[in-house]
């Protein structure tokens, strides 16, 4: 009798087992559902880390505007010594660097940390130690010749083109896994429409002036110097992310010219790009990088009428 009754509990609890696991369809469905969530969950997410990426990016881009007023209101001089090329950014002394290439990295930024050294071995951003560079001493006072600033990094910075000064062709990979901030010491760049703009305007670049304290600044910086105030200072961009700064390098006032194609910007849209102005406010807007001017602003002189 016993044994009758045990055999039926052990059945009985073989039949409950049997209908507490999952049959395989129940499986698949689930794996497909778990699958189905991710395929939505993940570009949420990348979309996320863009957004939060670019808010930083924009507040960096303020505050590294913030500390170029301070440079100007210290300096008295809407100039910056940006194009001296030789001379190391300080006085006294004079320090002297062999740099044969001129860059937009280097009135702020850092010591390039891995420059392509193969490519440009004697260019300003990897030479120039941090320190002796003119805005640091408002960004960060204390930093040593090699530190490395966090503000210069951009979070979605992710690719290293470059475009240096007089450059008839800039190179660029956006495929590269080396950010502009490891390769450059920055991910933003001062305009070189500075001197760009003004280029057959007069005056050769490198014909310097000179400030209050006796600094030299390119006369081509002298020229803009005007649009840095009143309501044109607001349309000016003064700093960019460089994707955007190495995109632009070769546009104009009109199509068809020789820049590149818009393409995706560092922060996940198309031809969306992170600036700052000259009277301080940073935006993300779409611009159409062949083009010089866009109705949020410009990269070349306010109220400029071409020829």
């Amino acid at each position: 009798m016993n044994h009758t009754r045990h055999i039926t509990i052990e059945l009985e609890r073989r039949r409950n087992a049997a209908r507490d696991a999952f049959t395989l369809l129940e499986l698949l469905i689930v794996i497909a559902i778990i699958a189905l969530l991710i395929s939505i969950l993940i570009p949420a997410l990348s979309a996320a880390r863009c957004e939060a990426g670019k808010v930083k990016c924009l507040a960096q881009l303020r505050e590294i505007a913030g500390a170029t007023q301070l440079y100007w209101d210290d300096q008295k001089t809407y100039t910056l010594p940006w194009y001296v090329v030789g001379p190391a950014l300080r006085r006294p002394p004079q320090v002297f660097f062999n740099v044969t290439e001129v860059t937009p990295w280097v009135f702020g930024g850092f010591k390039a940390p891995n420059p392509d050294l193969e490519a440009d071995p004697e260019t300003d951003s990897t030479l120039y130690p941090t320190n002796i560079r003119p805005l640091n001493k408002y960004v960060d006072p204390t930093v040593p010749p090699d530190g490395i600033i966090d503000l210069y990094i951009c979070p979605n910075d992710r690719s290293w083109q470059t475009a240096l000064i007089g450059d008839s062709t800039p190179t660029w990979d956006p495929e590269t896994t080396r950010s502009s901030w490891e390769a450059n010491g920055s991910s933003y760049g001062l305009n070189s429409r500075f001197m760009q703009g003004y280029w057959g305007s007069g005056g050769n670049a490198g014909d310097f002036v000179f400030d209050n304290n006796g600094d030299p600044h390119d006369e081509y910086a002298a020229r803009i110097s005007r649009y840095m105030t009143g309501g044109d200072a607001s349309r000016f961009v003064l700093w960019l992310e460089h994707g955007f700064y190495s995109t632009t390098y070769r546009a104009s006032m009109t199509l068809p010219n020789q820049a590149a194609p818009p393409r995706k910007g560092w922060h996940c849209k198309f031809s969306n790009w992170t600036m700052a102005f000259a009277d301080g406010h940073a935006i993300a807007s779409y611009w159409d990088t062949r083009l010089v001017t866009s109705p949020v602003g410009t990269i070349w002189q306010p109220n400029f009428q071409p020829d």
